[in-house]
């Protein structure tokens, strides 16, 4: 090549760059929308499109595929429920090993599924801390004489409805396979994600995860489809706590635990959901009569809203115990 080509070539090269850096400028709006959806450092899609995507494809999921997979099946309502959950489950977990191979690139443990000893501790911890706190509602309602015993080991109402240990032990399974999906979408994949969004200049790491546990706190009420305030005011303080004992132990085990047993507490062991007359066909373990104010006795009314308080008082003690502070350990959200 003589030196008049590579001269040649040189200038062709500049001639291509500065046409690049026209057609950049040129095209700074679009350059400016692919940075707002695109994090160049980080190689992925920037943390309110994860969120999103992942909230969007765990909602149609969870709904859509359980429809179709049971569609034309005439299953009793324990085992319908057992059954469309367990499918939540799966997509969940398909959905975080997708997630983290394709767009975190980084080990499914990393959002708090580190199964060993340490792992069933924490959950054990959580169940019984949420079956003790959720345990103070119908003895207040009693007292009060909001509420009577009419009931114990009923199987519930209805022409389909399964034999109480068989229905019984069918929710048990629902409320676990609910409370393992939901942690691992809500908490694992969209608080990790809200928690690396939100690091920057203007807020602190603290700040971070205090702001990551309340947004994907109110994304979880909204994944709820709340009717009523109380419904979503509800959901949010459960969030709140699920949120913490993620950040305060970097596991999913505690929340997995608190979420299972206040679900499984409040359906069927204590009946506080019997308020509503959709509640006839579960089974429980206690099935009260409630009498009281709708304001105080309803299903998120302010006597349930005050054992979910008893929970995270609970909550509060079993982190004091487990690690001597209430500072963060969430090692899995990338520090920037």
């Amino acid at each position: 090549m003589t030196e008049a080509d590579t001269d040649t070539n040189f200038e062709r090269t500049a001639a291509r760059s500065a046409n690049d850096d026209r057609r950049t400028n040129r095209g700074g709006i679009t350059g400016r929308v692919v940075s707002m959806l695109w994090n160049r450092t980080e190689s992925r899609p920037r943390a309110l499109w994860r969120i999103l995507g992942v909230y969007v494809a765990a909602l149609v999921g969870v709904m859509l595929l359980p429809a179709l997979v049971l569609a034309g099946t005439e299953l009793p309502p324990s085992v319908n429920g057992a059954a469309t959950n367990l499918i939540g489950a799966f997509v969940g977990l398909l959905l975080a090993v997708g997630f983290t191979k394709y767009i975190d690139r980084r080990p499914l443990t990393d959002y708090g599924l580190a199964l060993n000893s340490s792992f069933l501790k924490d959950f054990g911890a959580g169940s019984v801390i949420a079956l003790a706190g959720m345990g103070v509602a119908l003895p207040v309602s009693l007292f009060a004489g909001w509420a009577t015993v009419s009931e114990v080991f009923s199987a519930g109402a209805g022409a389909s409805v399964l034999p109480f240990a068989a229905a019984f032990g069918a929710y048990t399974i629902q409320w676990a396979f609910t409370a393992f999906w939901e942690e691992l979408v809500f908490r694992g994949i969209i608080l990790t994600s809200a928690v690396e969004g939100l690091r920057n200049r203007w807020l602190s790491d603290r700040g971070a995860v205090v702001a990551g546990v309340m947004a994907s706190s109110l994304i979880f009420s909204l994944g709820h489809f709340p009717g009523t305030l109380e419904k979503f005011g509800f959901r949010v303080a459960l969030g709140l706590l699920l949120g913490a004992a993620y950040v305060w132990t970097d596991s999913l085990a505690l929340p997995i635990g608190l979420h299972f047993l206040v679900n499984f507490a409040m359906n069927n062991i204590y009946g506080l959901v019997n308020v509503s007359e959709a509640a006839e066909i579960l089974p429980m373990l206690i099935r009260p009569a409630f009498t009281g104010p709708s304001q105080f006795v309803q299903v998120f009314g302010l006597v349930n809203f005050g054992a979910i308080l008893c929970v995270a008082a609970l909550t509060v003690g079993y982190v004091a115990l487990r690690n001597g502070d209430f500072g963060s350990r969430l090692s899995s959200a990338y520090m920037q």
